[in-house]
């Protein structure tokens, strides 16, 4: 302890009390921002990669609507979609025109090619069902069959089933 100051020291100490606190308060202060900046770095970097990540996905969205404006209305596309599942039942079975006939409505069509079967969803009403179903025609066998009566009316599931695959059974 027989140490003398070092020279920088001395006027320091000479100081009045209160320029000796707020000059190490300064210090302090400037210590604990440059541990707060490295903390708050980080933070701030993801932070803009969240920023950039939104701005990609608002692109993306944007240009999502404009192909999307671009398409037909939903009910354009399921009428003519219901057209189509009518017409393919017209062509492959007869049951399309006679459908039409009984005053039914086309619901839903199906077709596997592997076992050859169709799953028809229809509504009618019941007396038009066993007129329809007694005009089948001979190459189509029911498979399976699920009737439920909804507020609507009566809605039918209808498996067919070729006769080829019947036999092959």
């Amino acid at each position: 302890m027989d140490k003398p100051l070092a020279d920088w020291l001395i006027p320091w100490l000479a100081r009045p009390g209160w320029q000796l606190l707020a000059a190490q308060w300064l210090v302090l202060t400037g210590v604990g921002l440059l541990a707060s900046s490295g903390l708050i770095a980080g933070e701030w970097q993801q932070w803009e990669r969240l920023d950039e990540q939104r701005q990609q996905l608002e692109l993306q969205i944007a240009e999502r609507q404009q192909q999307l404006s671009r398409l037909p209305p939903l009910v354009d596309l399921e009428q003519r979609l219901g057209q189509r599942a009518l017409n393919d039942l017209v062509e492959t079975t007869d049951l399309g025109s006679h459908l039409y006939q009984l005053g039914g409505r086309l619901l839903r069509l199906q077709q596997q090619d592997k076992p050859a079967r169709q799953t028809i969803g229809l509504q009618l009403d019941f007396g038009g069902l066993l007129r329809l179903l007694e005009e089948l025609p001979a190459t189509r066998r029911i498979g399976q069959m699920k009737i439920e009566r909804q507020p609507e009316g009566l809605i039918t599931q209808l498996t067919l089933v070729s006769s080829a695959e019947v036999v092959d059974e």
